[in-house]
């Protein structure tokens, strides 16, 4: 592939990674407050079903481009380590600030377990995205040995055994737990790569990957709006769910926008996740700081809830450039002592 081509297309999925994040705070905005809440009703109902089924496809997106980018450039002992160790800091830190402003008391056991938090799975994203990680040397060794057709055989067999069936079938022994699983994970991943490894088959404009995208959620919003909202039809694993994730990742891969930005704050969207998601934060910020009650009262809900999103992101946005940073010179620190 062409340099140039390859920047373009990289400039294109750290656009979509910015999208997939703001779109989880949207999630969590639904999740944690409205929803807690009690449902509006008519347009409102709509929209906010709307507004969930495009957003739903988030977490998808962020594990498939992973897919897409580790087939190539495969495992590194380093990034594993600061993944964990900058999880671990942006936890402690949260909690070591929510203690001094807040009647949180102190506990040494309370400290390491927000140090450790990968292990008991607060940020379930974040320890099954690490194991993901660990596990991509063996998947990439496994995949790499597979002619294009072994490799479809392999992804259609896992796609309706862990998307189709588990989802219709809804069988706990799969152990898909609504999408929450490393299956569901292992399942992007080797979507990611295969679209790495192989041209696509078709050829079609990226406004018809947008097009099903949309419609794939309207689709979801007319069903739950008129007949019945069903759970299982947005889980992570669900085949709508993934359908979508696929079209909105091709669509960001194959259009070639005039202009690119956001690259540069790549580094530290991740941080978004690791302060709004933080047990701590999460209670007060939908219970307290923000009056989802109020909100669900108001005929603009819906845009409103938009702008509470984009003010999340932003503020959490500006407070993960300081602990970023102070997470990169502690561990470049850590890292020489040790070598």
């Amino acid at each position: 592939m062409i340099p140039s081509i390859r920047q373009h297309r990289n400039r294109n999925l750290d656009l979509l990674r910015i999208l997939s994040m703001f779109m989880i705070v949207l999630l969590h905005s639904q999740t944690f407050g409205i929803f807690h809440y009690g449902l509006p009703s008519g347009i409102h109902l709509f929209t906010l079903y709307l507004f969930r089924n495009l957003a739903i496809v988030a977490s998808n997106c962020y594990v498939l481009i992973s897919g897409y980018f580790l087939i190539k450039k495969g495992f590194n002992h380093k990034k594993v380590a600061y993944f964990a160790f900058e999880v671990s800091l942006y936890s402690a830190i949260i909690y070591l600030i929510m203690v001094i402003f807040t009647p949180l008391t102190f506990s040494i056991l309370d400290f390491l377990h927000w140090v450790f938090v990968l292990f008991w799975g607060n940020y379930w994203f974040a320890t099954l995205y690490l194991v993901l990680y660990l596990l991509s040397p063996f998947l990439n060794l496994f995949l790499k040995q597979l002619s294009q057709r072994q490799f479809q055989q392999v992804l259609i067999g896992y796609f309706v055994i862990f998307s189709i069936w588990a989802t219709f079938s809804q069988l706990p022994i799969l152990g898909m737990n609504e999408g929450y699983s490393i299956l569901t994970f292992i399942l992007l991943y080797l979507i990611g790569a295969y679209f790495q490894l192989y041209p696509l088959p078709f050829k079609w404009q990226s406004g018809w990957y947008l097009f099903y995208y949309f419609n794939s959620a309207l689709g979801l919003t007319l069903y739950f709006f008129l007949v019945n909202y069903e759970d299982w039809m947005i889980y992570y694993h669900s085949p709508f769910v993934l359908l979508a994730t696929i079209s909105l990742f091709l669509f960001f891969k194959e259009t070639h926008f005039k202009k690119t930005w956001g690259s540069a704050l790549i580094p530290f969207i991740f941080g978004i996740y690791l302060i709004h998601e933080h047990p701590l934060i999460r209670t007060l910020l939908w219970e307290e700081w923000i009056p989802v009650y109020q909100i669900s009262q108001y005929p603009l809900m819906n845009l409103i809830l938009l702008g509470v999103s984009g003010l999340i992101f932003i503020s959490c946005l500006l407070l993960s450039l300081p602990l970023h940073k102070l997470s990169t010179f502690l561990f470049d620190n850590l890292k020489r002592k040790l070598n």
